[in-house]
């Protein structure tokens, strides 16, 4: 008898399976996107017509096969949201990728339970890359993986998708100064496989900031299922604050939470 947990993944791999025709249909077509209002007008976000098509698809899914779940996404908004166990849906992460016709973007889905991270799993439809995590573990393309072990902080490669999260205050722009000068080097524009890749062991360190709950529900419980650790800057949960480290050892993880909360 299969557990919870394992009737939850399969059901995750189908919500993916589920929007693939949609995203890989309105990959690379300019008149699929328009700009939504932000919270900070110095960063505009976009929203693709395949994100609400995407998420209304999952959405429906989701209540005709576990109706008293709740859901929240990104593009709808949240219903049931006070349920046991709620779904966290984010159908095309790195939608400036997506609308650029760049391959780099994905679908995350997570769950949690009681608020707590049950499962996630990151899509890449054109690629066919997908990677996913729960207590039985971290799996990119059906292969068992797990994060770094440390090898020492000057090879420490960083993912930050976007340098103008930084940007904000003195503060923030210190704090990447010094991850750039402390680690290998930067790489920008990952997204979601910043994440990802943490998980499957090829990336040390994630330092964001300006993420809501489906931005790192999945991303969290991928890199935890891997042996990585997650939460805000100040070690509190995860994107509370809006801000998120992802590290794939304690060492790497110390290391630049000491930093952040030494400034």
């Amino acid at each position: 008898m299969k557990s919870n947990d394992e009737i939850y993944m399969k059901f995750a791999h189908e919500l993916a399976d589920s929007i693939e025709d949609e995203i890989k249909s309105s990959f690379r077509k300019t008149s699929n996107w328009e700009i939504k209002p932000t919270k900070n007008n110095r960063r505009p976000q976009i929203v693709t017509h395949a994100d609400s098509k995407s998420e209304k698809i999952m959405r429906k899914l989701i209540n005709k096969t576990f109706p008293n779940h709740g859901i929240i996404g990104e593009e709808l908004g949240s219903e049931n949201e006070n349920a046991e166990y709620v779904w966290i849906l984010d159908p095309i992460d790195g939608t400036k990728a997506f609308v650029s016709g760049l391959p780099v973007f994905g679908t995350m889905i997570g769950l949690i339970k009681d608020k707590n991270p049950v499962l996630g799993l990151i899509d890449q439809p054109i690629t066919k890359d997908r990677i996913w995590g729960s207590s039985k573990g971290s799996f990119l393309n059906n292969k068992l993986v797990r994060t770094k072990q440390f090898i020492s902080i000057k090879e420490t490669i960083c993912a930050i998708t976007d340098p103008a999260m930084f940007i904000e205050n003195d503060r923030d722009k210190t704090i990447y100064n010094l991850v750039s000068d402390k680690t290998l080097f930067i790489r920008h524009g990952t997204d979601c496989w910043g994440y990802g890749m943490c998980a499957a062991g090829t990336i040390d360190l994630v330092i964001e900031k300006d993420l809501e709950i489906w931005d790192i529900a999945a991303a969290r419980a991928i890199i935890e299922a891997a042996g990585g650790i997650v939460s805000s800057w100040y070690r509190k949960e995860a994107a509370s604050d809006r801000s998120v480290i992802a590290a794939a050892n304690i060492e790497t993880y110390n290391y630049f939470t000491d930093i952040i909360e030494k400034l």
